[in-house]
């Protein structure tokens, strides 16, 4: 499949964030599923576009009001803050990093660890 770069992860995830369970914590679950697996060279693919659609899933456009705190954050977007925050320097595809930005939630791996109650690295 040329599609996507032959993602088929990618193109499960677009179609889910078609639906209205899009944003249902087990459909935001098992894309954190997938991105967790997606791992070296040959998972970038997948990586970026599963990213691209989950990321516009759970943050999308800009919030009318920005949240003050990550308990103002949905379950969903929580989990997805959780998530980036323990995967370390892992590279994220500039949409995710942008709706990050845009619903005010720290794109510094350091910040965000601490914005998400997980402390630094190391402790």
């Amino acid at each position: 499949m040329s599609f996507l770069s032959g993602s088929y992860m990618s193109l499960a995830a677009m179609a889910l964030a078609a639906t209205s369970e899009g944003t249902t914590l087990k459909a935001v679950d098992a894309m954190l599923i997938g991105l967790a697996d997606s791992t070296g060279v040959e998972g970038f693919d997948d990586r970026y576009y599963t990213g691209q659609v989950l990321f516009g899933l759970v943050f999308p456009g800009d919030p009318a009001e920005p949240p003050q705190s990550f308990g103002d954050l949905s379950d969903a977007q929580q989990r997805v803050v959780r998530f980036v925050a323990d995967q370390g320097e892992a590279a994220w595809p500039s949409g995710a990093t942008d709706a990050l930005r845009r619903w005010k939630v720290p794109t510094r791996l350091s910040e965000l660890r601490v914005y998400a109650g997980l402390g630094q690295l190391g402790q």
